[in-house]
């Protein structure tokens, strides 16, 4: 897995992590302006790195081993974890493994496991990959669903990187991010966590959000005004930056 560094001069370490059919560019302005007070940290999960041909296994293993990679690098202390929907299920689960010492994370629209009867998570699998099937093929189903005109650049990357993932590395990405092993009791961590969510996404984060509620203690809740699916991150560099720099300084984000 390819983890992509700047800032290296700095101590504070923070963590980017990038949603399903995304790329770790994505983040390239929030980047250069989080790199002047953070050494940043931005993998590139396996299926979705466009230099190399790794497939999407699961994302237990693959938090597992950006828990070690991490931990290898001498970033076993994270300042802040963030990730975006798929990437927020690799927070929700690197928070469970408490292998790194996180001070503060933000789940952006993360997907958490399905507490849902088996036969339902197929017929929810077999839907989401008809749907991202759609998009990888016609690239008018893609823009319907992520227009250029609210996502920027970062629809035309998705668009790439969908033409690069294999069909198992689709399948794979949402079979675990939708139901990935989490443990019975949350650990007794000092994280302090937010839970973002857009305002136009919010009927679809409900389970979601429900599921941090019931399972992790002491989130602090903030809907994004106007914002669909990935959409802050993708098209609110300048502001996505300020407010990981104000999350990090302590000044927890409620709801907007």
């Amino acid at each position: 897995m390819n983890i992509h560094e700047f800032g290296c001069g700095h101590v504070r370490n923070l963590v980017l992590i990038h949603g399903a059919c995304m790329s770790w560019d994505m983040f390239e302005k929030t980047i250069v302006l989080l790199q002047e007070s953070f050494h940043v940290y931005v993998p590139a999960i396996p299926g979705h790195d466009l230099t190399t041909g790794e497939e999407f296994t699961s994302l237990e293993a693959i938090a597992a081993k950006l828990e070690e990679e991490l931990i290898r690098r001498g970033a076993e202390e994270i300042e802040l974890l963030y990730g975006l929907s798929m990437g927020g299920g690799f927070v929700i689960r690197m928070l469970a493994d408490n292998r790194l010492r996180i001070r503060h994370a933000v789940i952006d629209a993360g997907i958490a496991p399905y507490e849902l009867p088996r036969i339902c998570t197929r017929f929810i699998l077999a839907r989401d990959v008809l749907m991202t099937a759609l998009g990888k093929y016609s690239r008018a189903a893609l823009e319907s669903a992520f227009p250029r005109a609210r996502y920027g650049s970062s629809a035309d990357r998705m668009w790439q990187v969908l033409q690069h993932m294999t069909m198992r590395s689709i399948r794979n990405v949402y079979d675990s991010t939708d139901n990935y092993a989490m443990p019975d009791v949350f650990p007794d961590i000092e994280t302090k966590i937010e839970y973002w969510y857009g305002a136009r996404e919010k009927k679809e984060r409900k389970p979601d959000i429900a599921y941090v509620r019931k399972h992790i203690p002491g989130v602090v809740f903030r809907e994004l005004a106007g914002m669909g699916h990935g959409e802050y991150a993708a098209a609110h560099a300048e502001e996505l930056a300020d407010d990981l720099t104000a999350v990090a300084a302590g000044n927890r984000r409620k709801q907007s």
